[in-house]
């Protein structure tokens, strides 16, 4: 499925992508600026964003839940490789 990437966000949607990106750090307790895995989760929160979702609660959810499965994809990986 191809989405189309907006590349002129309003202040508003940045101001929404930023909550939701907070919100979704605090779910995963991490902070949203220097985590390792944090640009990722940034990456994320615009997918979804440029997806239709615009409920920062909602982008917030679903951001963490695929940041947990990713986590844990890595974590299983490097748990069969040792």
């Amino acid at each position: 499925m191809l989405y189309l990437v907006n590349p002129c966000y309003s202040t508003e949607d940045w101001r929404i992508m930023q909550r939701a990106l907070g919100q979704a750090s605090e779910v995963l307790h991490r902070c949203p600026k220097s985590h390792e895995n944090a640009n990722r989760l940034a990456r994320t929160v615009m997918k979804l964003f440029d997806q239709g979702l615009r409920d920062e609660m909602l982008i917030a959810a679903k951001a963490a839940e695929q940041e947990m499965a990713a986590t844990n994809i890595a974590s299983y990986r490097d748990s069969m490789v040792s």
